[in-house]
């Protein structure tokens, strides 16, 4: 039995990978984060974390998206053993039977948990898998439709703690569209970080239907987007100390610009990404500086 040991590890950090779990676990602190600084209205901190009803949403949103991931990892298993083979391995330890199987596991909890809370949020859930499923089966097809629904299944989720808490404040849906275009702009990284597996895998991503450059430009164009949206936000509305993550969001959107005018090679486009994702990480733990107030 212990000689099996290692192997279940290897499975279970396999499946881990292939769900992206810590992306899921920072979408769960992100979510409480929200709900406690930003949408929690005179809730105190203890009726937060002891609301089944939030936490059976956080968990909702936790398993449909590890569902998605999944449907995902069928669909670019080609072009990850390009790009990234170390990963790909290691998604490969676990068998498709097994994910399909995880994928029906997810997809049911999820709808049971959404269940528990109302015929209002199974329909959410519902209709959020769905459209995961028919993103990574159909609408990825469509190189620039499938790079805002992506971005938008992101966000989704915490359309769901807005909707639940019936908070639906201005400023909450326009840093909502902030972090919209930062993923889009993220997408774009990313594709151009991966274009070699893209082009063997015939994935029409826009780096590859349209070129580098003109990818470079879209790029620009939804970092200045996003650096007008961050300046209307803190010329606009009163947010607490969280008005100096926009005033450094503005300096991370015109640096990543200067990078993206000099980057040429994939491991340039790597930092590029990577760069994102602390920009992200940075975005969720600074949600506990919030304290909205409309001037």
């Amino acid at each position: 039995m212990s000689q099996n040991r290692p192997h279940v590890l290897l499975k279970f950090f396999s499946l881990f990978s292939v769900v992206r779990g810590y992306n899921i676990l920072l979408l769960a602190v992100a979510q409480y984060l929200a709900a406690i600084y930003m949408l929690n209205g005179s809730k105190s901190l203890r009726a937060v974390f002891f609301d089944y009803q939030l936490l059976f949403i956080v968990l909702s949103s936790a398993t449909s998206i590890a569902a998605g991931y999944i449907f995902n990892n069928f669909y670019d298993r080609k072009k990850d053993f390009i790009n990234r083979p170390e990963k790909a391995l290691i998604d490969s330890m676990v068998s498709d039977r097994t994910k399909l199987l995880v994928v029906t596991i997810t997809s049911a909890l999820a709808l049971g948990l959404a269940s528990l809370v109302s015929y209002r949020a199974f329909l959410f859930f519902g209709v959020y898998i769905f459209v995961m499923c028919l993103y990574s089966s159909f609408l990825r097809r469509f190189t620039i439709l499938s790079n805002i629904v992506s971005a938008l299944l992101v966000v989704t989720p915490f359309l769901a703690i807005t909707i639940y808490n019936r908070t639906f404040d201005a400023v909450i849906f326009v840093q909502a569209f902030f972090l919209l275009l930062v993923l889009l702009a993220k997408k774009i990284a990313k594709d151009l970080k991966s274009i070699q597996g893209d082009i063997a895998a015939n994935v029409q991503t826009i780096p590859v239907r349209y070129g580098i450059q003109p990818s470079k430009i879209f790029f620009y164009s939804l970092l200045l987007l996003a650096t007008a949206v961050g300046i209307f936000i803190v010329v606009h509305f009163s947010i607490g100390n969280m008005i100096y993550f926009f005033i450094l969001s503005i300096i991370i959107a015109l640096t990543l610009g200067v990078l993206m005018i000099r980057a040429t090679t994939s491991r340039h486009f790597w930092l590029i990404d990577n760069a994102f994702k602390m920009w992200i990480i940075i975005g969720v733990c600074s949600l506990a500086l919030f304290d909205a107030v409309i001037r």
